[in-house]
């Protein structure tokens, strides 16, 4: 009998360990897995233990097979840690395609460093990279997290795209006298909610989630990655109690950390009160002093006090002319403040793709503050980091999105303003005058403005001459120069101005005996990326709406004469239109090609993507159409 209970007992080892080696072997992934992934969840155990209102910990076991290159983010590990939320240990075990383990490494073997500008070394950032001998490789990764503070509560993605899933588990442990809030997204998967003595439990499982596909410039992550979010009901940050069940509540803690954050000395309001004082109009004060934030401050990127959520004294920012986002915001405020301008932080997501703040689930979705002056029309929105934007001006990165506004009454959600492609406007002018070889001598004039100002401010401005041709050739398109030269606006003005003069021993494409093929524009009108597909599943989202106006004039030797010329085109749909007209002058061998580019809508809906992608093959087929000069 002694014997059997042995044989039985080492029988159960063989079996676990045979399991165990299965599951780090890559061999074992169902074929209906590998299809369309990069990276295969074998296992996944999360498990977010509350302890009480301002304390809990977070841990996690995966067991990941990487199956090739494309999926080596995977093989990146890195964590983040500042005085709410620490990083307490952490392993990698890395394994070959067959499930032998090759190495072990542990946190101490990690790097770690502090992040931010250097003023306030409060984070630090622990990261490893698995450098693999070959793929498929697997890992396990294990570490745990410890909450000293709970503001957010961390959700969970089920998937992600190019990901399957073998099985994985999200557990979340609560007092029952705390409770919390959960929202699922893109997806059914409902927990299992039990009660256990004084604990809520809740346990999500998937299993075998097969690959999928996502399609190029679908936005945020929110509107198509299957997942669950978590939102505390009351909570505490040091001093700071708070209750997150609405957003006036919410807004009302945020009234309670910016306490004491807003006085400036009596001399300093008198000095704001003088620097406005032959304004005639409220948003004449309001300008100026915007202007003096942007000429005299500096923003430096900070996290300081309760998780980077508390900022700098109004009066430290003027003293030290720098500060970080909220505080740069809150100095503004301060000092419209002293000019008897009310005006009301904002509390934002900023980013070229924010995910969705929704109204029914109060949460802190949020990176940024920003600043808003209430009008009964025309209200007027501040970006308070920004030495570029124009007054009332905001651009992608906070434009298009709801956000919550801090009043005397707590929060409120609110709608940034929706960016004009009105608004957004290039407008390029063209002299191309060619000579007798087929060469020519090219001026433009560009004005830019709106988020085209913007992002030329950002990638272009400040680039050194070289750096600045080499912008207009590889990022903007321009046919290749064999002279070139460039000048812009030296002081970064509204509209924006870029004019060159570029010499080409060839302007023309190419020829076939005496006749010259030219193009109708040196540079592509449209070139966005829209891939064409038999049928779209989700909105495609433009980074901005905005239009082009091109007027492109070709001056011609007498010994040219006009064989041919594209026909006028127009298209015109609700959320986009195209037009281009040509005109020739016989009398001073001059043609002109005048044509527009409107993208209304920023967003396009998957139902209308098919009238997208005709739209831009139309356009690319009338881009490909050639002026066609015969030479005597």
């Amino acid at each position: 009998m002694k014997r059997l209970y042995i044989l039985l007992l080492l029988n159960g080892i063989i079996l676990a360990s045979f399991g165990q080696i299965n599951l780090y072997s890559a061999s074992t992934i169902p074929d209906s897995l590998k299809k369309d992934a990069v990276m295969v969840v074998r296992e996944e155990v999360i498990k977010f233990s509350i302890k009480d209102i301002n304390s809990a910990k977070y841990e996690v076991h995966q067991v990941l097979t990487v199956l090739n290159e494309q999926g080596k983010k995977y093989l990146q590990f890195q964590e983040f840690s500042y005085e709410f939320r620490v990083l307490d240990e952490a392993e990698i075990k890395v394994y070959d395609a067959s499930g032998k383990k090759l190495n072990t490494y542990s946190k101490k073997e990690m790097t770690s460093l502090n992040y931010g500008e250097g003023l306030v070394p409060e984070g630090k950032l622990t990261y490893f990279n698995v450098s693999p001998p070959a793929y498929p490789v697997t890992v396990e990764i294990n570490y745990s997290i410890r909450y000293k503070g709970l503001f957010t509560y961390p959700g969970n993605y089920f998937q992600h795209s190019n990901q399957s899933v073998q099985k994985a588990v999200f557990d979340v442990e609560v007092p029952a006298q705390l409770s919390l809030r959960y929202k699922v997204l893109n997806c059914d998967y409902q927990p299992e909610i039990t009660r256990s003595g004084n604990k809520e439990e809740y346990h999500w499982e998937v299993k075998n989630l097969r690959a999928f596909k996502t399609e190029k410039h679908m936005g945020s992550t929110d509107n198509y990655l299957p997942q669950v979010l978590l939102g505390p009901n009351k909570f505490q940050l040091n001093e700071y109690d708070g209750d997150m069940t609405s957003w006036k509540n919410f807004g009302n803690w945020y009234n309670t950390v910016y306490q004491k954050t807003t006085e400036l000395k009596e001399d300093r309001k008198l000095f704001y009160i003088n620097l406005v004082k032959d304004a005639k109009t409220d948003m004449e004060k309001a300008e100026i002093l915007y202007n003096y934030l942007q000429h005299n401050m500096r923003y430096v990127s900070i996290q300081l006090g309760i998780g980077g959520l508390k900022p700098f004294p109004a009066g430290f920012v003027d003293d030290k002319k720098y500060g970080d986002c909220k505080a740069l915001s809150n100095y503004l405020k301060s000092a419209l403040d002293a000019v008897s301008i009310k005006s009301n932080l904002v509390i934002i997501e900023g980013g070229m793709d924010p995910g969705t703040v929704f109204e029914d689930f109060p949460a802190h979705y949020f990176n940024h503050v920003i600043l808003c002056i209430p009008q009964p029309k025309d209200t007027v929105w501040l970006e308070c980091t920004s030495t570029t934007l124009p007054f009332a001006q905001l651009g992608p990165f906070t434009e298009n999105r709801k956000a919550m506004m801090i009043t005397h009454d707590g929060g409120i959600l609110v709608n940034t303003p929706a960016s004009d492609y009105k608004k957004n406007t290039e407008s390029i002018q063209t002299l191309i005058e060619v000579n007798e070889e087929g060469g020519a001598k090219v001026k433009t004039n560009s004005i830019l403005s709106g988020d085209g100002r913007d992002e030329i401010l950002m990638r272009f401005h400040d680039l050194k001459e070289d750096e600045k041709r080499k912008y207009f050739i590889n990022q903007k398109g321009w046919k290749q120069p064999d002279n070139f030269e460039i000048s812009n606006s030296k002081n970064k003005a509204n509209p924006y101005l870029v004019n060159t003069v570029m010499d080409y021993e060839k302007i023309y494409s190419f020829n076939a005996g005496s006749k010259l093929f030219f193009e109708s524009r040196l540079y592509p009108i449209f070139d966005e990326e829209i891939p064409e597909t038999e049928k779209r599943k989700n909105d495609y989202y433009f980074t901005c709406p905005y239009q082009t106006i091109d007027t492109t004039v070709y001056k011609f030797p007498a010994g040219f004469m006009l064989e041919s010329i594209p026909q006028n085109k127009l298209i015109q749909l609700p959320f986009a239109e195209y037009s281009c007209n040509y005109s020739w002058d016989a009398a001073t061998h001059t043609l002109t090609s005048a044509a527009l580019l409107k993208i209304k809508d920023r967003v396009i809906k998957a139902s209308d993507y098919a009238q997208l992608v005709d739209f831009k093959n139309q356009i690319m087929a009338d881009m490909n159409e050639k002026i066609v000069m015969k030479k005597n």
